[in-house]
């Protein structure tokens, strides 16, 4: 579970008015034209439903007790006219402003999106990506609810109120003191319930982003569970998350729901003390009986939006927790961004240099300690040693996914930290034994390396993969949708449709990272054979474990403990009789 702030300090993400400030100035002021339109009809629903209220004299003043005929068709004529207002106010009002809510929803999620999608590799990698879909999903709805029964909804209900509470002082200035004096005797504990609600809301988002996790890891590794016979370890894990949602639901139902009572109480009071003191007033002559039911009209519809407004502060307050998990979340800034303001990447040759460099991640144990390498253009070097010595933070390093502590990492002699990421990034392509792969076709898959390609250069670069002839053989051909991560094809077959993507880029960098540790023995001659295809004419830069790889080298660098500890060429390196002698005999031993 994320904690984004701790316990004991208190931030700006913990003021309600830094939250709502923000939120209004950021995205609900962008809409001003049309809030503007939507508060002239709430305006329009207020002076109406007042009007109502008010209504209620005429008709018991001038038609039953004076009998007025006169009247008895003008005041049913202007209810029917006043009806029809409202209910063309109330339509445009609620469509607009549901227009409104959405729109504002939508721009925070596609702003949280491309927030992510820029963000740096060691902060998506802080987070589980259930819990980044909890954002996108749990703490938005949570928001849009805020949005739409705050912004919609409160500001239509606190102008009706207002309109009533003047028809309340037009009818009778003592019973509307003795009335407005109920309500802070009303609102005093749901503001106290709100804080509380705050807190659980906080709470519940939290475990709903836990849960979110586990069903993300469930579904991605249902083939372990079933293997090892794990189904009901897994539901009593569930369970677990499930019964901590319960807990809190039921300590959220109970504030919730307790401010209704709260309110139908002091109301009972507050229209017992308006009848007995009307009465009253009516009886000594002080007002006449349409005015008093006028008052009471008024008074009694002006309950629903009071309630309303009551209501306002539980969805305020979940609302806000989800704000508050959000901003603390968009204003993370990246360290490794695209300045615009740095040159693009214009070599003339590829010779990539490591300059002493040092790294290490967030928890201080040294990665890379002092690498020193130089990388000749068109040529292919493999980086070798045991797992964890180094050699997948190299090429993430080379692509600025993370940035060296110490050190510098030169392409034709040029800091790539001074080079626009896009551009330098734009001279790489990757092949790596993870293969990364979108729930598309097989054509968009591929076209991934190059967006504008054209038929003919997806179907060459299918051929020189070795994946046309299975592509051609699938029933849709180039258009079979291959499913999340490619699951629908073997493994060799997606490993050739990345090569295909990698083919599409032509990028002068190559890096492949363990390309065909995973594959078969006639998946990997075919995987292979498009390998070399795509070298030619590259810098290349392999780790791989395969003896062909390493030999077929033009040089062979040797990570140990995040330094290299020898290169040469193979035949150099054995003749040392060194470490990579010892690595190269428990590769052939092991059958590689």
């Amino acid at each position: 579970m994320l904690v984004f702030q701790k316990k004991n300090k208190k931030s700006k993400y913990d003021s309600s008015l830094y939250l709502i400030g923000r939120l209004f100035s950021e995205h609900v002021k962008l809409q001003g034209k049309q809030i503007q339109f939507a508060i002239f009809c709430m305006i329009i629903i207020s002076v109406t439903t007042s009007i109502g209220a008010w209504l209620m004299q005429p008709v018991l003043d001038d038609i039953f007790v004076k009998k007025d005929l006169t009247m008895l068709y003008i005041v049913p004529f202007a209810v029917v006219v006043n009806a029809i207002i409202k209910g063309i106010a109330s339509f445009l009002q609620s469509y607009t402003m549901k227009k409104i809510g959405q729109k504002i929803i939508s721009d925070i999620q596609l702003r949280l999106y491309a927030h992510l999608i820029y963000a740096d590799t060691n902060f998506l990698t802080d987070y589980a990506s259930g819990n980044l879909i909890s954002r996108f999903t749990n703490d938005i709805n949570a928001m849009r609810k805020t949005v739409s029964d705050v912004v919609t909804s409160g500001v239509m209900e606190l102008f009706t109120l207002i309109g009533l509470i003047g028809v309340m002082f037009y009818q009778s200035f003592s019973l509307a003191i003795i009335a407005l004096l109920m309500i802070p005797l009303a609102f005093l504990p749901i503001i106290r319930l709100g804080k509380r609600m705050r807190k659980i809301a906080r709470n519940i988002q939290e475990e709903l982003g836990g849960f979110t996790v586990r069903l993300d890891e469930t579904f991605q590794n249902t083939r372990i569970i079933k293997s090892y016979c794990r189904e009901e370890y897994e539901i009593s894990r569930a369970n677990r998350i499930i019964d901590r949602f319960l807990e809190l639901y039921k300590k959220g139902a109970y504030v919730e729901s307790a401010s209704s009572p709260i309110m139908e109480t002091l109301g009972g009071i507050a229209i017992a003390t308006i009848i007995w003191y009307g009465g009253l007033e009516v009886i000594s002559g002080h007002t006449t009986p349409g005015a008093f039911f006028s008052f009471v009209a008024a008074l009694l519809m002006a309950y629903r939006p009071l309630k309303a407004i009551s209501q306002l502060n539980t969805s305020l307050q979940e609302g806000l927790a989800a704000c508050k998990r959000l901003f603390t979340m968009l204003d993370e800034e990246p360290t490794i961004y695209d300045d615009i303001t740095l040159p693009e990447a214009k070599f003339k040759s590829y010779n990539i240099e490591f300059k002493n460099v040092f790294f290490s991640y967030k928890n201080d144990i040294k990665i890379l300690d002092g690498v020193n390498m130089f990388i000749p253009q068109e040529k292919t070097i493999a980086l070798v040693g045991t797992s964890g010595s180094g050699k997948t933070t190299i090429l993430n390093l080379l692509q600025r996914l993370y940035d060296p502590n110490y050190g510098e990492i030169l392409i034709d002699g040029k800091d790539i930290s001074k080079i626009r990421i896009r551009s330098l990034r734009d001279s790489m392509a990757l092949v790596s034994q993870e293969v990364a792969l979108f729930d598309d076709t097989i054509r968009e898959n591929i076209r991934y390396g190059k967006l504008n390609a054209t038929e003919e250069e997806i179907t060459d670069a299918a051929l020189a993969a070795a994946a046309h002839d299975f592509i051609i053989n699938l029933p849709e051909g180039y258009d079979t949708q291959i499913g999340q991560n490619g699951v629908k094809l073997s493994g060799g077959q997606r490993q050739r449709i990345a090569i295909a993507r990698a083919i599409l880029k032509n990028a002068p960098i190559l890096l492949m990272d363990e390309a065909t540790s995973a594959l078969d023995a006639i998946s990997e001659k075919q995987v292979q054979m498009a390998l070399e295809y795509l070298k030619k004419g590259r810098t290349t830069i392999v780790i791989a474990h395969r003896l062909s790889t390493i030999e077929s080298a033009d040089i062979i660098y040797v990570i140990s403990e995040g330094k290299v500890s020898e290169f040469g060429s193979h035949e150099e390196l054995l003749s040392l009789g060194k470490e990579y002698a010892h690595l190269y005999e428990e590769y052939k031993s092991d059958g590689k």
